[in-house]
Formats: C-alpha cells, structure tokens, sequence
C-alpha cells in the first residue's frame, strides 16, 4: 500500500473528525490492488454536505471549487492534487453527454453511489483509514481475469462517452471486454453524434499516449459496431495489399500491426512530436482505399491522398493546426526514407526531407511501418532505417533554418523589398543543397542569378 502522505493523513482526520469518511475510487483503487503507486487520488467523502466537506478541506489550504455542479472539491497539497467530492447520482434528462442532472446525497451507500460508474475495476472503494476494499459489483474478480464489464446496465448506456472510455482503457486496464457489454455499446451507437469532438478527441490522445497495444482498443471500436462513425478507419477494413509486400493482410491489419510498434517505438520521439507521430502512424496508409487498383493491389499516390483524409478526420475532432500539420506530413512523406535509400539521393534531398519532418520522427515512422508485416523484427532497424537516424544526428534535432539574415543584405547595401525573398531563396536552396554554412559563400550564391539576370 502506498504511504500516505502526511497531508493526507491530516485531511483525513479533519473529515472524519467530522463525521465523514473517506473512500478512494477509480484507478487509484486498481493502483493500489496491483501494488503500484497510486497517480489519481479521487477520494469520496460519505455523511457530510458539500459545504461541510469545503470547510474541513479549507483548513489545509484553498479548496477549488471547480467542479461545485458535481459536487467535487479540488485541493493542492505539496506537489499533491486531491480530488474530493459527495456521493452522487446522476439524473438523464435528456440524450447526450451533458444530458443530465446531478443530486449530491451524503448519505448514499457506497452500493448505490458506485453505480454512476462506468465499469466494474472503476467501481471499487477503498476505505482510507481501514485500507479495505469495498467491492461491489465484482471488480476483483474483473481485475484479475482481465474483464472489461459494465457497473450497471442502466446507467451505463445513459452516457455515449463510456464507449470510446472502454476503447483507451482496454489496452491499459484489460484483456478483453464483457459479451454483454459490446452489446450494450452497440446499442448506444446512435448516441454517438451526440458527443463533442473535443471529448472524443480526448479518450483517442489516452489510447494512442498511454497504451502499449492501441489495436486492442481499434478492434473494440469494429467489434462494438462504433468504427461505423469514423468512416476514414473503417474503410481500411478489408481493402487487399499485395500479399507478397504485405502477407499479414489487409490494410487494416496492417495498420494495427504499425500503430502497436508506433507505441513501442514511442520513446525514441520528441514530446512535441509524441501525438502526432502516434495519428501519423494510425493514418499513414489511410490513403490506400481511395487510391488501390483491384487488379495491381497498387496504391499510388496514396500518401498525396492519405494527407487530406488525414486533415479530415482528425479535424472532426480537433482544431489543433500544429498537431494536424505533423500528421499531415507524417503521411505525406511516410514512405520518403526508403526511396531516398534505394535511390542514393543527395544530402540536399535529406536535409529537405529533415525540414518538412524531423528525421528522428520519420526513422521510427519507417520502423514501425516497415516491421508491420508477419515474421518482422521490430527491434531490428531496417536499412533505410539506420540511414535516415544517420542523417538525424548529422542535421540535429531541430529545422535547418537559413544562415544568411536579412539582416546580412541590409549590411551589404540592399533595401527591403521584392529582391530580398529572392536572394534569400537562392540562398538558402543552395545551404540545402551543400550545407554550406558561410554568409559570403551564400550571398555569392543568391546574388549570382540576381547579376547574370541584369
């Protein structure tokens, strides 16, 4: 178990000095039951009103009441976020994921009150001053056998969003998900357009960040019938490969193969490129079922289609322009390292490559594509593979940028105006091209075509 810290040993003591009692829920419950650290402290407090629950947390610091609507308390201790908040339930007023009110009741049991949960493992207590599980709905038993199961059939089905919930928290929590409960998601398909993109972006940036196999949760999305609602996915299901380039099937499989190894692989990417390196490698060949001939199995020109289907289904969820740009270039140049190999391009070539995307991303894109296929090894780097790593710590990390400035013409008496874009083109397509470095070198070079046109 882990110790509490002193903080919330007195916290604790406030509360049930009061009369309170503290149970925490959710996935520190299954922290704690699998021996690990516990990361959410999401602490239910039974027998005090929401204003009682204020004043014993106000003693310990300033409570934030942002969640005053659902009766949750947040409170900053020491590096420590606590979540406090009063049993519930929630009332259905209508469809939809905001389609609902909320009674706080103190004196709920922690039977009824664990039903407003999603599923069973979600569902257990622990008790903070007698450290016992409270396990009402049979979610050790879940745990163990790796059972992703519905609390309650009725209240599950009252929120859409539990759904795509099951989707990132399968591959991280479980093996399997409960027969009854894809058919309970099935049913809820239509409920589907009612949730807000942002939140369904959410549960994908969870099981594309922080699950070591995101296929398990993009096979619960075909077998819930949910893929149906995002068209781009689906259609990879089932669209033929050549199966002397692809013998492990069809795009679809090959996609969960690829996004597997992409997680694998995740380490190795800059955090600033850690979400879009993950949608990159879910969508790199998303391009293929628009762009396969039948006969051939060829899909050319499927990176140049892969990228607005890419900008299209990631937008229906977000409107992060960043994020959408490194997918988008992701799939625009997936398949650039290996023809620069097999051709023996110019390092000009690669430093172009390097600045649409930095090669350290596209090494591990090349990886996790490439070693996608049946009887590959991940752990192997391909050819093209070491070659385009090789050319990353050459160029660094970060976009080669022009070493002749403005600044370097205005110095050598030109004005701004229209001549200046052009020299500094020039310019900087021949640093591209030589990796020179010197600014005399490189006005020589942007001015020449400038004389010789005079």
């Amino acid at each position: 178990m882990n110790h509490l810290t002193e903080d919330l040993k007195d916290i604790i003591s406030s509360v049930t000095s009061a009369g309170g009692r503290c149970l925490l829920a959710g996935g520190g419950v299954i922290d704690h039951t699998l021996g690990l650290n516990i990361k959410d402290w999401d602490i239910e407090v039974y027998n005090l009103t929401y204003q009682q629950l204020i004043d014993c947390l106000s003693k310990h610091g300033t409570p934030n009441l942002v969640g005053k609507s659902f009766g949750v308390v947040k409170l900053r201790k020491n590096h420590f976020e606590y979540d406090f908040s009063i049993p519930r339930k929630d009332n259905r007023i209508g469809k939809g994921h905001k389609g609902f009110t909320v009674d706080l009741l103190p004196d709920l049991s922690p039977a009824e009150a664990s039903k407003r949960r999603d599923i069973t493992i979600n569902s257990m207590y622990l008790d903070l001053q007698t450290f016992e599980i409270i396990d009402c709905h049979g979610g050790l038993k879940d745990l163990a056998e790796g059972r992703i199961k519905a609390t309650d059939a009725e209240t599950f089905i009252e929120d859409p969003l539990r759904v795509l919930r099951i989707m990132q928290l399968l591959p991280r929590k479980g093996k399997f998900v409960d027969e009854g409960t894809i058919e309970l998601c099935r049913s809820m398909l239509d409920d589907f357009d009612t949730l807000p993109g942002e939140r369904i972006f959410e549960e994908f940036k969870k099981l594309l960040l922080r699950s070591a196999n995101p296929s398990m949760g993009l096979k619960f999305l075909a077998d819930c019938n949910w893929i149906e609602k995002f068209p781009e996915l689906d259609a990879m299901r089932g669209c033929p490969q050549n199966p002397v380039y692809h013998p492990e099937g069809d795009v679809w499989v090959h996609t969960l193969m690829a996004i597997d190894n992409a997680a694998f692989l995740l380490h190795h990417i800059p955090k600033n490129w850690k979400l879009g390196y993950m949608f990159g490698v879910l969508c790199h060949d998303i391009g293929k079922p628009a762009t396969t001939d039948p006969v051939t199995l060829t899909a050319n020109g499927h990176d140049i289609t892969g990228k607005i289907i890419t900008e299209k289904f990631i937008k229906k969820m977000s409107s992060q322009h960043a994020l959408i740009k490194q997918a988008e270039d992701i799939v625009f140049t997936h398949m650039r390292p290996m023809a620069l190999y097999k051709h023996g391009s110019t390092d000009g070539a690669w430093r172009r490559l390097h600045n649409i995307v930095p090669l350290q991303v596209l090494a591990y894109v090349t990886q996790a594509d490439g070693s996608a296929r049946t009887g590959m090894d991940l752990e192997t780097p391909l050819d093209d593979v070491v070659m385009t790593l090789g050319y990353s710590r050459r160029f660094g990390k970060a976009r080669i940028g022009p070493a002749l400035l403005g600044r370097h013409l205005i110095e050598r008496g030109h004005k701004p105006g229209k001549e200046f874009k052009s020299i500094l083109d020039r310019a900087f397509q021949y640093q591209l091209d030589t990796g020179c470095m010197d600014v005399d070198e490189l006005y020589e070079a942007g001015t020449q075509d400038h004389v010789q046109a005079e």
